[in-house]
């Protein structure tokens, strides 16, 4: 059962989703934490809810809430975004979240090249 709820959640970001959604992404969060960290914090601690709350902020900031934001307020709130979810990232980290739960270069394509040593 998740530690944070709803409101902890909107205390870490404004979001038009109701209560239900907010809830639903907390629980997937939950279930997240325990197999992407080693030593996650305890169940029913502060530390717990707090990252519960900002790693649902996160996914909120960045794929559910995203694009009606941009659409109703255009690029001046996009900046906005940006820095709230780096903010949020930042506490995360401090809170011992492993990039893999925080999104950083979360779908960024990376490649490797190899080239021949023509020097001879």
């Amino acid at each position: 059962m998740p530690t944070a709820t709803a409101a902890d959640v909107r205390v870490e970001i404004d979001t038009y989703l109701d209560d239900t959604k907010i809830t639903s992404v907390i629980e997937r969060i939950e279930r997240d934490i325990p197999r992407e960290m080693d030593d996650p914090p305890a169940d029913d601690t502060d530390d717990r809810r707090d990252l519960e709350a900002v790693l649902a902020a996160i996914h909120i900031g960045t794929s559910l809430d995203r694009a009606a934001s941009e659409a109703s307020t255009g690029r001046t709130s996009e900046t906005y975004e940006e820095d709230v979810i780096d903010q949020l990232r930042g506490r995360a980290k401090r809170l011992g979240a492993p990039d893999s739960l925080i999104g950083t270069n979360a779908g960024k394509p990376t490649f490797s090249l190899s080239v021949p040593d023509t020097s001879e």
